[in-house]
């Protein structure tokens, strides 16, 4: 398997092949550089992130300086049921 075709071989839970990647998306800049502005002020104190990228690997970061575990997890989990909500609700009710 080449670099080229990794994202070929991955396809989504309702069978669904990942689209086409590889082109910036201005939406995806503006909210890293909004989490970048909270960072360089201070305000930001941990981070947990995860994305695809345009080969289709996972990338996970995390920064954590919280003092309380089970408040991150919280977040975590929170932000788990909040995607796929969201997900949901942009596909009009369906899973995507």
């Amino acid at each position: 398997m080449t670099q080229d075709n990794i994202a070929d071989n991955i396809i989504r839970l309702n069978n669904q092949q990942v689209p086409e990647l590889g082109e910036p998306i201005d939406s995806l800049i503006a909210t890293l550089e909004n989490v970048l502005e909270l960072a360089k002020s201070g305000r930001l104190q941990s981070f947990v992130g995860t994305g695809f990228t345009a080969d289709g690997c996972r990338m996970a970061i995390w920064h954590a300086t919280h003092s309380n575990v089970y408040a991150m997890l919280g977040s975590i989990n929170w932000l788990e049921h909040e995607y796929v909500a969201r997900t949901i609700e942009t596909n009009g009710g369906q899973h995507p």
